[in-house]
């Protein structure tokens, strides 16, 4: 075993024996880079250090010896280089740690081994799991010569936020770099032209610390360190004692192929022309976040059952008639507004500005005239027996629905996988892709359905309530038993009751617990038990087939039901609930006693509808996820088969094939070795997940650069979804996961909620939401649990940041930023 290697030897260059860091800082020395003094504890060295056993005397002695070399009082930085770390697929920035200033060898020793733990630090773990790791693949540690510099920071050599290759951006802090790093402190920003280099941006928030002619030196490097790795490079420096130090190259995940700031070209970007309108609302509540090609080429597999011929059988759409009602660009889904207009125009009741509103979070047009014609009038009564047809078969469709998915998860779970062939594997994978397919298609109907009632009770009370109607109608919707992503929490809270009285509460933050262990008491085994039959399928980001579902990671609802043990019972959701329903009632009859008998009598028969249809749109996201998360009970057996047969490298690859790759692959009639192809994939997955895009665009998106933080009192806007006001500080959070967890009485404030986020809501105060409507899943648990509501902030989650102190007013839709 090789205990340590140092720089100047050429295999430190090796990324499996010195991990990603290790290997670009001896690339760059043997480069002609100047880089401090370093050795590196091998992986194979560190190994026994990261599984928290003792160091072995042969290692301590060859620390000992190369601290000696180096300087036995020299302070030195202790850096982790994980074997995944700074590659084109990941950069792994922040998620390992790195100490700095160690002297003395205990000191050192002690740095070295929590280094190596942090490979398995939560953070690491939920980064891999995120970009579709299985586990950790080892961790070396570097020991270098710690750079005291009068200035340090960070050199692109392309625009990491557009992907303009024309920029090279420079960003510079007096003193260490370790604050610019973390985000502590505000940088001199130096933008230059990368043919001339010269300055074309320059920002210095303080007393100037970046000059030109340092901007210039810092460029030089980073397209120095470009040309020696073949690719776009982010590079660390320090400068001290009139010396410029490298102290890191690694990739740039983040960047794009094209120029001029207007982003590049994906693989499975969706053909578009300046014609077509794309938004994010709505769509990323089913499909949120980064998808892999699995899931994008699945759905789009199943996008013309579920959407076009489902329309076409309610002729919505004509039988020639093909619209692209759902696209991707930079594997993020994105709904076709005019798709979705065109058939909300042709529904007898419906139309397309009410439906944009609703569902896409539009601006609401009111009294506007009408564009429409013998045309369209034809085409209303056209469709009408059909979707007549529909409000008195849509019950049926569902329980068959609910009843079909539970029955092919009992077939797919008692399958004997490991002795079927290909076919037969395949045959049962692509059966319950197209029963997948024709849930979504209810899922849609009842999608429509709930935002019909939901539109024609606004009209039947707007003569009543005026401008209060927006503000106060979700409140018509609020308190009702039986909404299936309401019911999770109430779920959760009996098995917090469950841990509280059997004693499990106390093991529940234990790193390995397992809540269905031989030795737990039997009442808390079957209490989670038949939460995981009622929602194991669900979970963070549960349509993206990678995403681990409840029944696969218990973690996060070990975590809440933790948090819930710590509420009151007047804090249960359930009494919850029981207010918002006294609530929802009074303001009913509030409101019917203002009408006169023919509108109250067509009120009330309407609002009990509309709510039937809004807690039938919740279950029939319940099913659909259900139904595509059959394929997680063949997903071991396949991704055995395929490593096996050298097809992809590891398990975790066959996420990043398409549907006709993977079949292929089983079928041996395509696809053979993918790994190059994975690769080349995991790299563009990676540095698309740092691309901000607009939430509404035609044609392609570009990318857009950050939002600017608060610093005084803000008013954002939005769509009130839940009414109420509430002040109280904010805790924002992108993936729950791996965020600091929300304390009861704060405001969540969340780029989009799906089941995942939902019992996250027992614990808030109130809840901003970066996109979303009025009938999205979120507002709809929003008005479940009384929380005061506003959706479609756009840009909140960049905002706001935790500890601002808010003002949310649920009826107004306004968010109040309040000064610190």
């Amino acid at each position: 075993m090789l205990p340590l290697l140092w720089l100047d030897d050429p295999r430190a260059a090796d990324v499996a024996l010195c991990g990603g860091k290790g290997a670009s800082l001896a690339k760059l020395a043997a480069a002609g880079f100047r880089v401090p003094q370093a050795f590196i504890i091998t992986a194979e060295a560190a190994a026994p250090l990261a599984a928290r056993q003792r160091a072995p005397a042969e290692l301590r002695d060859a620390v000992a010896s190369g601290l000696h070399r180096l300087g036995d009082d020299t302070p030195v930085a202790v850096r982790s280089s994980g074997i995944d770390e700074d590659s084109e697929g990941r950069s792994f920035a922040g998620q390992h740690l790195t100490l700095l200033g160690v002297t003395r060898l205990d000191a050192l020793m002690e740095a070295i081994a929590a280094c190596a733990r942090s490979v398995h630090s939560e953070a690491a773990t939920a980064y891999r799991e995120s970009t579709g790791t299985a586990r950790a693949a080892g961790i070396a540690v570097v020991v270098q010569v710690m750079i005291e510099p009068e200035l340090a920071g960070v050199a692109f050599s392309v625009d990491p936020v557009t992907g303009d290759l024309t920029r090279v951006v420079v960003e510079a802090v007096q003193g260490r770099g370790l604050a610019l790093v973390d985000g502590t402190a505000e940088a001199d920003r130096v933008v230059l032209a990368r043919d001339t280099l010269e300055v074309t941006e320059e920002s210095h928030p303080g007393k100037q610390v970046l000059t030109a002619e340092f901007a210039r030196l810092a460029a030089h490097a980073a397209l120095d360190a470009e040309r020696a790795f073949g690719h776009p490079q982010d590079i660390e420096f320090a400068f001290a004692n009139d010396t410029f130090w490298l102290l890191q190259s690694r990739p740039i995940t983040a960047s794009g192929g094209a120029s001029g700031g207007a982003g590049w070209e994906s693989e499975f970007d969706t053909k578009t022309s300046s014609d077509d309108f794309w938004t994010s609302a709505n769509v990323q509540e089913v499909l949120p976040g980064l998808l892999t090609p699995l899931t994008i080429t699945g759905f789009q597999e199943n996008a013309t059952t579920a959407y076009t011929v489902g329309y076409q059988e309610l002729r919505l759409l004509k039988k020639d008639e093909w619209p692209d009602f759902v696209g991707v660009f930079y594997n993020r889904a994105f709904l076709n507004v005019g798709a979705t207009r065109l058939v909300a125009e042709r529904a007898l009741g419906s139309n397309g500005d009410i439906v944009e509103h609703r569902f896409l979070g539009g601006e609401l047009k009111l009294n506007q005239k009408r564009q429409g014609g013998i045309r369209l009038f034809k085409d209303k009564l056209w469709s009408l027996p059909f979707l007549m047809k529909m409000t008195f078969t849509i019950d049926h469709e569902m329980e068959r629905a609910d009843r079909e998915a539970r029955a092919w998860e009992r077939r797919v779970k008692a399958l004997p996988l490991a002795a079927m062939t290909d076919a037969e594997l395949e045959k049962v994978r692509d059966d319950s892709m197209k029963f997948a397919a024709q849930a979504v298609k209810v899922h849609l109907r009842a999608s429509g359905m709930a935002g019909t009632g939901f539109e024609w009770v606004a009209g039947l009370v707007r003569p009543v309530l005026r401008k209060e109607t927006e503000g106060s109608v979700p409140a018509l919707f609020s308190g009702m038993r039986g909404v299936e992503s309401a019911q999770i929490s109430l779920d959760i809270w009996d098995l917090a009751q469950a841990a509280k009285r059997t004693g499990v509460a106390s093991r529940l933050d234990e790193a390995k617990f397992d809540p269905l262990a031989a030795d737990l008491p039997a009442h808390w085994r079957k209490a989670y038990e038949r939460f995981l039959a009622l929602h194991g399928h669900r979970g963070l980001n549960e349509m993206e087939i990678s995403a681990l579902p409840w029944r696969r990671d218990p973690r996060q609802v070990l975590a809440i039901v933790h948090s819930y043990i710590a509420l009151g019972d007047e804090q249960a959701p359930s009494a919850t609930l029981d207010r918002q329903a006294r609530e929802r009632l009074r303001l009913t009859k509030s409101i019917a006693d203002r009408m006169k008998l023919p509108r109250r009598l067509a009120f009330k028969r309407m609002l009990s509808d509309a709510q039937r249809y809004m807690a039938m749109r919740e279950r029939m996201k319940s099913v659909i996820v259900r139904a595509m998360r059959l394929g997680d009970y063949l997903l071991p057996e396949l991704q055995s088969r395929l490593v096996a047969r050298g097809v992809i490298e590891r398990s975790d690859d066959i996420f990043f094939l398409t549907q006709d790759e993977l079949r292929g692959s089983l079928l041996e009639t395509a696809a053979g070795e993918m790994k190059a192809v994975v690769r080349r994939r995991r790299r563009e997955y990676e540095r698309n997940r740092y691309v901000l895009l607009p939430e509404r665009f035609s044609g392609r998106p570009a990318p857009i650069a950050p939002e600017t933080p608060a610093s005084g009192a803000t008013t954002l806007s939005g769509t009130p979804v839940s009414p109420g006001i509430v002040t109280a500080v904010a805790r924002v959070i992108l993936d729950p996961r791996t965020d600091a967890p929300i304390q009861p009485g704060e405001i969540l404030v969340a780029p989009v909620t799906d089941a995942g986020w939902t019992p996250l809501f027992a614990l808030a105060s109130g809840l901003v939401v970066d996109m979303g409507s009025a009938l999205s899943h979120g507002s709809t648990v929003a008005r479940e649990f009384g929380l005061p509501a506003v959706v479609n902030v756009r840009g909140a989650t960049r905002i706001i940041r935790s500890g601002d102190l808010l003002t949310v007013d649920g009826a107004k839709g306004t968010v109040v930023v309040l000064p610190k």
